[in-house]
């Protein structure tokens, strides 16, 4: 049996410091906050991080489904020219994490020692 984890409050992603993040995409927890907003958990090597989100990460995040390792990159602010408003920007990428299954969805035992 697997050891205990603490469970504490996940940090926050900020896209000012790190452009960048990767993780495996464990749920979205829905009207968080004082601006009701998405809190999208990533498993980040041992930590869980939140990242918040917002109209333009929100469409592209829902393409994307829980155990799915994403890559979210922040773009800057870029301007919509209908309607002059800055946004952040960002691009979402999602592929299925690698894993020790063959194509049967089975482990691979034929390497252990016994």
């Amino acid at each position: 049996m697997s050891e205990w984890k603490k469970i504490e409050k996940s940090e926050t992603h900020n896209f000012e410091i790190s452009k960048e993040i990767v993780g495996i995409y464990l749920a979205k927890e829905e009207n968080v906050g004082s601006n009701n907003s998405n809190l999208y958990k990533l498993e980040v090597g041992e930590d869980v991080v939140g990242v918040w989100g917002s109209t333009v990460l929100d469409n592209k995040m829902n393409l994307a489904k829980p155990g799915d390792e994403v890559k979210i990159v922040y773009l800057g602010k870029a301007k919509n020219p209908k309607t002059g408003r800055e946004y952040k920007n960002y691009e979402v990428y999602a592929r299925q994490p690698e894993t020790d299954k063959n194509d049967k969805g089975y482990l691979d035992l034929s390497d252990l020692p016994f």
